[in-house]
């Protein structure tokens, strides 16, 4: 008969496999983090404005999180770093400010890839999504 240290390791090692531990550990971060950001209206009346630098920068990670799947990270991170839960820039006015070309595939891909490959690339020619 399986003991119950057994048990708990097939539980984490099935849990791990398909993916479900990474997603509850993140939730469970989201949840502690708006658990303690709800309990002091002080601390989000302290919080400082964000810039508008700041702005673009953190609706591109937010752009590549969603992309990405990661619900986890975006739910802390939002609330973290104080941007609006309404986007404030939508996708065509942040590619125009960050003079980031458009073509019809690059649409398909958050606004952060098209930055890197352009830098590694030296190019100013948006990025072809990888076919699998």
């Amino acid at each position: 008969m399986a003991s119950v240290e057994d048990l708990k390791d097939a539980l984490r090692e099935n849990l791990d496999r398909n993916g479900k531990l990474r997603t509850l550990k993140a939730q469970l971060r989201a949840d502690v983090f708006t658990a303690l950001s709800n309990n002091s209206e002080a601390d989000a009346k302290a919080a400082p404005q964000i810039s508008n630098e700041n702005l673009l920068l953190n609706e591109l990670i937010r752009e590549y999180l969603v992309y990405n799947s990661y619900r986890g990270t975006a739910s802390v991170f939002l609330p973290e770093s104080g941007q609006p839960g309404v986007r404030p820039f939508d996708r065509a006015f942040l590619a125009s400010h960050l003079n980031i070309p458009e073509g019809p595939n690059s649409a398909q891909l958050p606004l952060l890839y098209s930055l890197v490959e352009m830098a590694a690339k030296g190019r100013t020619q948006p990025p072809q999504p990888r076919t699998a």
